[in-house]
């Protein structure tokens, strides 16, 4: 069934810049990005929902999810899709295999192991199943009762449905991603019994891109420090569309990832590159500030007391003919100026 959405509220849509993914309900609650460092893995995060923030859906959706009709549950999915943003939309109902699916939540790790939560990524997975789906839900928030209610529903024959929702980017048909907005209780109901689950399928093709600014922000409010740096790091491609010197926000987080990172990767490189060639006074002036942090990095010394910080330098190859990266590491602010000079201020 498709259904054309045009005066919707904009409390629910995905954000997708290329490389990672975020969804907003009113404000960002998951995100999803690959890990670009010779893994095939993804990394994501969720965020609960507070209960004044929560979507709340109509009683006769609630109801028709759980045992109405095809047409009563169409008709509560198009009340509902107006929350979503202008679009045109795909319904449809299916069911999710059990037997190659998974299910990704936050699970926060058990006491001494959590302790520093800077340093912990809220989850990661290798997507070796057909079907990959990510909670909008933290662990924490799964009701045993709750679950014990649908395990015992389905058993007597009731097949409550949840809803999923694919944002779907044609230009990258593998990075599109599948989120639980409703019925997480269901799954894991479902999942216990060793069912296929019978749900609402919400689609949306997309035909561009989001500005990745505008995804930043949004990772930004939902990651952990080393999460976003990870990101940051990764976003290679997205990170010269970005407007630094008018965007206090990501420009503080690009600071203090020159101070406090043990390595620099190449796209941050290649940023600081492009504002010294720029021929405005004003953007060497926001580099020669992101040098003072780089020179700050705790992992530098004078004395060669620390371990050092990881750069990269462009070396002719002559087999390519052209210049490729690599990686050299840097133990103090002596060697860190003339790196200075010879890669970025050339």
């Amino acid at each position: 069934m498709e259904i054309h959405i045009t005066h919707g509220q904009n409390i629910i849509k995905v954000l997708y810049d290329g490389f990672a993914s975020c969804l907003i309900i009113r404000r960002p609650v998951a995100a999803n990005w690959p890990d670009s460092r010779g893994s095939v893995g993804e990394y994501y995060a969720v965020s609960e929902l507070s209960e004044k923030e929560k979507i709340v859906l109509a009683d006769s959706l609630n109801c028709s999810l759980t045992d109405g009709t095809e047409a009563e549950i169409m008709s509560g999915i198009e009340d509902f899709l107006h929350l979503f943003e202008n679009g045109i939309y795909q319904v449809n109902l299916g069911h999710i295999p059990y037997g190659n699916s998974s299910f990704h939540m936050s699970r926060p790790l058990p006491g001494d192991d959590y302790s520093d939560n800077s340093q912990k990524f809220s989850g990661w997975f290798y997507p070796f199943e057909d079907f990959n789906y990510l909670y909008t839900l933290e662990n924490k928030s799964i009701d045993p009762k709750r679950v014990e209610y649908y395990t015992d529903l389905i058993r007597k024959g009731g097949r409550p449905k949840p809803i999923i929702f694919y944002s779907l980017y044609n230009q990258d048909p593998q990075m599109s991603s599948a989120f639980v907005l409703d019925g997480h209780h269901k799954i894991e109901a479902y999942t216990r019994l060793k069912m296929d689950i019978p749900a609402v399928f919400i689609s949306k093709d997309n035909e561009g891109y989001s500005p990745a600014s505008e995804l930043m922000h949004g990772a930004h409010q939902l990651l952990r420090d080393i999460e976003f740096e990870h990101l940051f790091q990764n976003n290679d491609e997205n990170l010269v569309h970005i407007n630094f010197i008018n965007d206090e926000v990501l420009t503080q987080a690009f600071d203090k990832i020159l101070k406090e990172s043990e390595r620099i990767d190449v796209s941050l490189i290649e940023v600081l590159i492009r504002h010294n060639q720029s021929g405005s006074s004003e953007e060497r002036k926001w580099l020669h500030q992101r040098l003072d942090f780089l020179r700050d990095n705790i992992h530098l010394s004078f004395f060669n007391l620390k371990k050092g910080l990881n750069v990269y330098t462009p070396q002719y190859v002559k087999e390519y003919q052209s210049n490729a990266w690599f990686l050299t590491t840097l133990r103090n602010t002596i060697e860190l100026n003339s790196w200075i000079r010879e890669v970025i201020l050339r």
